[in-house]
């Protein structure tokens, strides 16, 4: 499975194994999150190498990451707010089954809602004058036969 990564309006695609590859540092999710067992990318390590390789200095680094899930469940938050955040990838030596293929915690996060689960794209936002206040809820997506139905 492939989870989408959007920078700058430009969409990308990695493996987990990819991720894994850039990530420079794994932690066991224990440390920032007692009581979960497993293994998880430090995001804020990775989203560091991931902007080097793509030439962006520090002072383009984003200022929110939104999150969608699989289940279209999406949460928004400052930057700020991520110092610990991890992805959980594996656990038990297998990667994730129930909130596969990624789990967002979010360590001292303003909302127990910012730990997402089953995570299937990271938009990095540059948006200065976003809210710093998380925001999170589901699309809620209607199509067009729903609406005819009605």
């Amino acid at each position: 499975m492939e989870i989408q990564f959007i920078e700058k309006e430009i969409m990308h695609k990695l493996s987990i194994v990819e991720l894994l590859a850039m990530s420079p540092i794994i932690v066991n999710i224990n440390e920032r999150v007692p009581g979960v067992e497993g293994r998880a990318i430090d995001l804020v390590s990775w989203y560091d190498i991931w902007a080097k390789a793509r030439g962006l200095t520090v002072s383009e680094y984003p200022t929110h990451l939104s999150v969608e899930a699989a289940d279209e469940f999406c949460a928004t938050m400052a930057w700020a707010e991520l110092e610990q955040a991890v992805l959980l990838y594996e656990q038990e030596g297998q990667p994730l089954v129930k909130d596969a293929p990624l789990r967002l915690y979010v360590p001292d996060g303003s909302s127990a809602c910012l730990n997402v689960k089953s995570v299937v794209k990271l938009i990095f936002i540059h948006q200065e004058d976003l809210d710093s206040k998380a925001t999170y809820g589901f699309k809620n997506k209607i199509t067009l036969d729903d609406l005819k139905k009605k």
